[in-house]
């Protein structure tokens, strides 16, 4: 497993691969000191970019300005090289003190697990202990609750195939999203939008926040807009994320 240092590194630079996200979201399920880590440097970064931001963007503009206003034929191309480039690098340590590339654009795996949260099984209760009840149903929704997502995408897609009811694309949906499908999970949440039942609202939201994991952000606006139209679930958190991503 890759080093826990490196793998948040990543994960604020906006650098994880697909299975060192897998391993950083099994990470923040079972280790406390990682995800206490994660939450310190999380907090640091929002309150050191709130503090700085303006400062550093006034120095990017001011750098830019005394390269472009100097008079390149009265050095040295060498020397005017140099200096651009300590300019440069003296933006650059800036902006990694900043808290990981804070301006290399929007960070949109902080705004997917700031606004991620497992919807939960409504549909179906499970009673613990009830080993008489062993029907296709309870399992896959057993196995939704105790995030084992490969079994539970198994079993619903076995329930599709004679009940294909909203709330099991609904469910279906929602493992493929924590399973980091995102092409499944997508596909599914707007055919529960467009049977505009009582799933509807809240696959909005998270086919929104599907979108933002694969960094499209103009899918995401629409369906936020859409979400926040309908009024109906996390019309505030909806609001909320738009001025985020303006």
């Amino acid at each position: 497993m890759m080093d826990k240092e490196h793998l948040l590194y990543n994960y604020f630079s906006n650098q994880l691969t697909v299975q060192e996200e897998q391993q950083f979201n099994e990470l923040m399920k079972t280790d406390m000191d990682f995800k206490k880590q994660f939450d310190f440097e999380n907090d640091l970064k929002q309150v050191i970019r709130n503090k700085e931001s303006d400062n550093l963007k006034a120095k990017l503009i001011g750098y830019e300005k005394e390269i472009n206003d100097v008079p390149v034929k009265t050095l040295p191309r060498t020397n005017y090289r140099k200096w651009a480039m300590a300019a440069s690098v003296a933006l650059l340590i800036g902006l990694g003190w900043l808290g990981y590339n804070n301006f290399s654009g929007t960070d949109y795996n902080a705004l997917y697990n700031d606004n991620f949260q497992e919807y939960p099984n409504t549909v179906y209760a499970i009673t613990r202990g009830a080993d008489t009840d062993s029907s296709l149903e309870r399992e896959a929704y057993a196995a939704y609750e105790t995030n084992d997502n490969t079994k539970a995408i198994q079993l619903f897609t076995e329930l599709k195939e004679t009940s294909d009811s909203e709330n099991i694309s609904f469910y279906l949906a929602q493992s493929y999203l924590k399973n980091n499908q995102l092409e499944e999970a997508i596909t599914l949440f707007n055919k529960v939008i467009e049977g505009k039942g009582e799933f509807a609202p809240q696959a909005l939201w998270y086919v929104s926040l599907s979108y933002l994991k694969e960094k499209q952000k103009d899918k995401a606006t629409k369906s936020l807009n859409l979400l926040i139209a309908d009024g109906r679930y996390k019309k505030t958190d909806a609001e909320n994320l738009l001025d985020e991503l303006k």
